[in-house]
């Protein structure tokens, strides 16, 4: 009881801190997406100090965790967990007591930790760092402060070295490495207590993109989420990060539920809170057999919520604020994009040098340069952490291509690599290069086209087998892709309006690439079917809930994985991305929230790829004037059906 009263009075503590910090150094801010969640209704939950240790260091522990866990998911609550790798902490016989999830060979409670933070990541949770040990020392502090989830990890009071920036990177880079051997993926970092300097704020956000807790130098943290787009430079630089806070807080007892619920009726800001789900235990009972023993599963125990018992806390909290109108969501809703890694491309690239595509074969996208004199390749590798150097530019193919020569990517022989084509729209004349092992071989003849061609692009079309969309003389055309050559004459597919723009994407079918067109003389986007009985007779599908805004570039991806290819509209000049969720049948839905404002600048060109192979399209912006090309995440599932 002791320790426990200590632990609460250091979070208490720690809160206290965030609120002088913030008044002490806030400053007001004005500009795009300000206050994003604001009147949304937008709810999270953040589960609180989770390690292998305390109060989950027992099966019983854990398979009352399990229960909790399992309520949550039965109502639908995407849901964070904060986890602390490894915990230490003094025994009451004097012992010191030490297990991490990085242990090399872990005990079988630590494996079963681990095993439900897999569980809860397949089913939709996102995991984060909460520090590495969430205490510091070896010698006996007030309050049990040398216990993990007690104790400070960062500005701990007569330990200078705890501020430096050195001893930040390490701890944070012990936690991924962590992270990394017990298999699972961090989602964001969160201090201890929220307590760290500045400057070690500065290299957490080398690290990882998002920092979930709450901006100290920004009033905004009371009310909602900080983006900053300034240059990370600890390590390898990139652009930008986020801050998301807690403004409802913690849960102590009923009475801090009764005042979160009655503070919910009126607020109109991110209703992000943290929970501690130990809080629960005394709601729950062991669920037993005909023999009266407790069953098991997975090698630990089977509880439940009381039949018979006072609603828990949680459960009071998820009916009070279900009762207001809020809405869960989960961390990678709230952030549709986690700022990532930058990619430096060769001195003079233009944005039109730029592509993007699998050419080794490793499932994500890889940099593709058009050089003079040759194309370069920078192979993909964007893991965590974020600031991890990138590989150099590796020269793939020495050859001319003269200006008026077309490139781009396509995987002509469905071997898992896309290849190199090559268009002259001069004489029409169309080559390839096959991706091999680690070059393109050299061009080969794959046919003529008719000159002249606009905006040809590589379709997936029937069975699987390549094609090439085009537009010529206002017509949308396409041309087959069999035994290594193009059909030289086109298939008719639909008359276009002059100022279409052509794109071309999963839209209406899983299984087979449609075309898109954008026209504003006709006040819209517009979807051409490449597949199908009588396809030049057939009307386009009219493209309902999205509106391209004047200056927006248009982007297509899937970007939460569910086979279809959703519309991103970036902003440059703002730096400001709107996602579309693709519907099916030709609607979109907007997300809730915008991402940024990040890479705002008129000059910068947007780019969608699935960069780290998750089967997602992330988002990138190229600026020529300083050859970056920065990355921004996605980890968004598909939203559930109704």
């Amino acid at each position: 009881m002791n320790r426990k009263r200590w632990k609460w009075a250091s979070i208490v503590a720690g809160g206290a801190a965030a609120a002088v910090a913030a008044t002490v150094y806030a400053f007001t801010y004005t500009g795009t997406n300000i206050y994003p969640n604001k009147d949304k209704h937008h709810a999270m939950l953040r589960l609180e100090d989770i390690g292998p240790g305390g109060e989950y260091g027992t099966p019983e522990a854990l398979g009352k965790l399990r229960a909790v866990l399992e309520y949550i998911e039965s109502e639908g609550i995407p849901f964070q967990m904060a986890v602390i790798p490894r915990s230490i902490r003094l025994g009451d016989d004097g012992v010191w007591q030490e297990r991490g999830i990085d242990d090399p060979q872990p005990d079988a409670v630590t494996q079963s930790l681990v095993r439900l933070l897999r569980q809860a990541e397949d089913n939709g949770g996102a995991l984060g760092m909460h520090g590495y040990t969430h205490q510091y020392g070896e010698t006996v502090m007030k309050g049990d402060g040398q216990n993990s989830g007690t104790g400070y990890e960062f500005k701990v009071p007569g330990a200078s070295g705890t501020k430096d920036t050195g001893y930040a990177a390490a701890r944070i880079e012990s936690s991924l490495a962590a992270f990394e051997k017990a298999g699972l993926r961090p989602a964001f970092w969160e201090s201890p207590h929220y307590r760290d300097t500045r400057a070690q704020e500065k290299v957490f956000r080398s690290y990882v993109g998002i920092l979930y807790e709450p901006d100290l130098f920004s009033l905004r943290s009371f009310k909602d989420m900080n983006m900053y787009e300034s240059r990370n430079t600890y390590g390898q630089d990139s652009l930008g990060s986020v801050y998301v806070p807690a403004p409802l807080s913690y849960i102590t007892d009923d009475a801090s539920v009764d005042k979160l619920l009655r503070k919910a009726k009126t607020y109109d800001g991110l209703a992000s809170l943290f929970f501690h789900p130990f809080l629960e235990f005394p709601a729950l009972e062991p669920v037993t057999g005909a023999d009266g023993q407790t069953q098991m599963k997975d090698g630990l125990p089977v509880y439940r919520y009381k039949e018979d018992g006072a609603p828990s806390k949680l459960h009071k909290i998820v009916e009070g604020l279900d009762r207001e109108g809020y809405r869960w969501l989960s961390l990678n809703e709230v952030v549709p994009f986690t700022p990532a890694q930058r990619v430096t491309l060769p001195l003079g690239t233009a944005a039109d040098d730029v592509m993007t595509g699998d050419v080794t074969g490793s499932g994500h996208a890889d940099v593709v340069v058009r050089e003079p004199h040759r194309i370069s390749v920078i192979p993909g590798e964007y893991g965590m952490p974020r600031n991890r150097p990138q590989a150099a530019a590796q020269v793939w193919l020495k050859a001319e291509f003269p200006p008026q020569v077309r490139l781009l990517l396509a995987d002509l022989d469905a071997d898992g690599k896309q290849d190199l084509v090559a268009y002259d729209s001069g004489t029409g004349a169309i080559r390839v290069s096959p991706a091999e092992d680690g070059r393109f071989a050299e061009p080969v003849s794959a046919g003529t086209l008719p000159a002249g061609l606009d905006r040809l692009l590589p379709v997936r079309w029937k069975n699987g087998k390549m094609a090439m969309l085009a537009r010529s003389d206002g017509k949308l055309i396409l041309f087959s892709y069999k035994d290594g050559r193009f059909a030289a004459s086109a298939e008719r597919l639909a008359a276009l309006p002059t100022d279409a723009a052509l794109y071309a994407g999963r839209f209406l079918d899983k299984d087979r690439d449609d075309a898109l067109y954008a026209s504003a003389s006709e006040g819209g986007l517009s979807i051409v079917r490449t597949g199908g009985e009588n396809l030049s007779g057939q009307a386009p599908v009219a493209v309902t809930g999205f509106t391209l805004k004047k200056g927006e570039q248009l982007l297509i991806g899937d970007t939460d994985g569910d086979g279809l290819d959703d519309l991103v509209a970036y902003a440059a000049k703002t730096g400001v991305w709107r996602v579309y969720a693709n519907e099916g049948g030709g609607r979109f839905e907007p997300l809730d929230n915008a991402f940024g404002p990040w890479a705002a600048w008129r000059g910068r060109i947007g780019i969608a790829a699935d960069f780290d192979g998750n089967g997602k399209a992330d988002i990138a912006a190229y600026d020529p004037r300083t050859r970056a090309l920065d990355l921004s995440l996605s980890f968004r599932n598909p939203r559930p059906t109704p």
